[in-house]
Formats: C-alpha cells, structure tokens, sequence
C-alpha cells in the first residue's frame, strides 16, 4: 500500500545516472491495486459518481486537475507517500517538501518547456497510473539537458493581459526560447515507456514534452508530483510548502 514505510533511496549507479541524464525510471514503487484504486477514484470524480468539494478540472495541456493534494487525502496520500520520500533526497541533496501536484487523464501533448522556470528549484516525481506507451502519450525528454541553459521569467516574463492571454504569451514567447535552448544542447529527444507503478524523477532543468496521443481518446493516468529541497529560498507563493510528516509552512522570497 502507498502508506507502508520504505527507506530504501538510489544506489550510487542510479545517483549518477540521474546526475548525467536529469532523470531516472524507478520500476514498480506502487502496487497495482494501489494505482487502479486511485484511477476509479479519479474516474468516479470526473463521472459525478464521487464528489469532493473544491474539485474542478482543466482542459489546459491534457484533460487535468490542478493542486488537487489541497482538498483531497488521496491525491496528498501519493504526493508525500514515504515511497519516494528518500528517492527524492538522494537527488536533491536536501528533505524534500512537495509543492504541486497535476493529476493527467489523458496525454498532454505539451510543448517542450523546464519546469524550472514556473517553480524554482523543482524536480519531479511523476507517477504512471498506467501504462504509458507511444499509443497514449509518453514523455518525450532531451537527455542531459538539465545541465543547459534555463529560461527564467526575467529572460521571458509572463503577464496577464487583455492583448494577449497567457497561454498565448507561452505560445508566442517562451516555448520558442525553450526550443532555442534544445538546439542549443544539441542532444536528440527520447521517449519514455513506463509501466502502471513505475516512477519518473526528473530534473526541473530538464527539457521535457508531451509526445503525440496516437491513439485518441485512450486514458493515461499521471499523477505529476513537485518538490523543492527545504533549503531553497525561491519560494514566493501562497502555496504550503508540505514535508513528507505532513506539516505545512509558507516561505517567501527574501527581497529584504
């Protein structure tokens, strides 16, 4: 179950791996009842057939939900599930704290970006529901390319405007940096096959995408899960900042 106590972290070939790549596969950390109960779950929360307050869904870069872990105990149950909690630190250096989640039904198909340049500091864990193959929309990341060039919002700011939306802004501005910097790096992309359980932690330097749904309509569960270390500084949201005990703070950006 999600809730059992594991303290096994990454050996030091998987430490240098994700070191040199960005990014690394851990195989099967949750159990097939353990994904197929929280997919009915989020089945049942799309059909109506289950209703949590304050659950609302996007249809913004795949079929999602948004910092679900704020209302509902079972997305939080993944997001600071102790399975990853050492994974996590050996990467970081530091104790993890989670600060987002995006839940997915189905592939994003998102422009290639750094997740870095929306939450400072981040890595990710990101969680296969199900099986994830080149039918419903694996992830497609460039090898190495956490050790690159980052698009921060003082190279592309981001405003809201009524001349152009924020989604358009992106469009427009910052995927075509993101883009420059892929080049840049000059290695080729890859895409990621997982099976239902099996975990992807990535670098928020990484430069990431969705790949294309060939086949339409097909489901692919992905709990995207965010952390930064606890050290970090770069935190200027009103947004819990959660520890893997499940206390809450809020830290600001210093400007003082």
């Amino acid at each position: 179950m999600v809730e059992k106590i594991q303290n096994f972290g990454l050996n030091s070939e998987q430490i240098d791996s994700y070191q040199e790549h960005g990014y690394i596969i851990l195989n099967q950390v949750f159990t097939y009842q353990d994904c197929q109960a929280f997919v009915q779950h989020m089945e049942d929360l799309k059909s109506g057939r289950k209703s949590i307050e304050g659950f609302t869904q996007q249809n913004k870069y795949g079929y999602r939900t948004f910092n679900q872990h704020f209302y509902d105990p079972e997305v939080l149950k993944f997001l600071i599930s102790p399975l990853l909690r050492k994974p996590l630190s050996d990467c970081f250096g530091d104790d993890p704290e989670a600060i987002q989640t995006m839940h997915f039904y189905e592939g994003s198909e998102h422009e290639r970006h750094q997740d870095q340049y929306y939450l400072p500091d981040c890595m990710s864990a990101w969680i296969a529901m199900t099986t994830v193959d080149q039918e419903n929309g694996a992830l497609r990341v460039q090898p190495g390319s956490h050790k690159g060039r980052l698009i921060t919002k003082t190279d592309v700011p981001l405003e809201f405007s009524q001349a152009e939306t924020y989604e358009d802004q992106q469009k427009n501005r910052y995927f075509p940096e993101v883009d420059k910097v892929f080049i840049e790096n000059g290695n080729e992309e890859v895409s990621i096959f997982v099976n239902q359980g099996d975990v992807v932690l990535f670098h928020g330097r990484l430069i990431h995408s969705g790949s294309a749904v060939l086949k339409k309509g097909s489901p692919r569960h992905a709990l995207a899960c965010h952390y930064i270390p606890f050290q970090s500084e770069n935190w200027d949201r009103d947004w819990p900042r959660i520890s893997f005990d499940g206390k809450r703070r809020i830290k600001y950006r210093s400007n003082d």
